[in-house]
């Protein structure tokens, strides 16, 4: 799973198209993180500051994206991924995106590990490898030897 503090992650300009000085940042980061999603094959949560009223927003949530405002609990961004790492045991499988610094050694301290923004947008961006012929896309259906002959009687063929 990926904490995703939001407006840190905007404000280094590294997504084409998305800056703090757009209205609807938020929005495309979002849009733009749910797009992308599917290539990490893990959950997503996007911490924002602010966002009235705040807190889950179900409108931006959905495709394997939470979207969290700060406002609701009168706090900010880096507080709720700490409160939200405190809450959960397995923070050895969770990854928080910042670059703050303050909140990357608290992250550490925790047992969750850190990525940097400009790694999370590379592994984004990056399909999802696959190989051809690989035992995780290769389907060999188990046919028994009669099922064999069978097929070889009603189609043909040399065995």
């Amino acid at each position: 799973m990926f904490l995703v503090d939001g407006h840190n992650l905007i404000g280094f300009g590294l997504i084409s198209g998305i800056n703090l000085h757009q209205e609807d940042d938020e929005a495309r980061l979002v849009a733009w993180l749910r797009s992308r999603q599917s290539n990490l094959r893990q959950k997503i949560v996007v911490f924002f500051d602010g966002g009235v009223p705040g807190g889950t927003s179900l409108a931006l949530s959905g495709g394997g994206v939470t979207v969290i405002f700060a406002a609701k609990y009168r706090t900010d961004a880096d507080t709720l991924i700490l409160s939200w790492l405190h809450q959960h045991r397995t923070t050895a499988q969770i990854i928080v995106v910042t670059n703050d610094v303050e909140l990357r050694q608290s992250v550490r301290s925790l047992g969750a590990q850190v990525e940097r923004p400009a790694a999370f947008v590379q592994r984004l961006q990056q399909s999802p490898r696959r190989t051809i012929g690989s035992s995780s896309t290769k389907l060999e259906p188990k046919l028994s030897r009669s099922e064999v002959e069978e097929w070889l009687q009603l189609f043909g063929g040399d065995e």
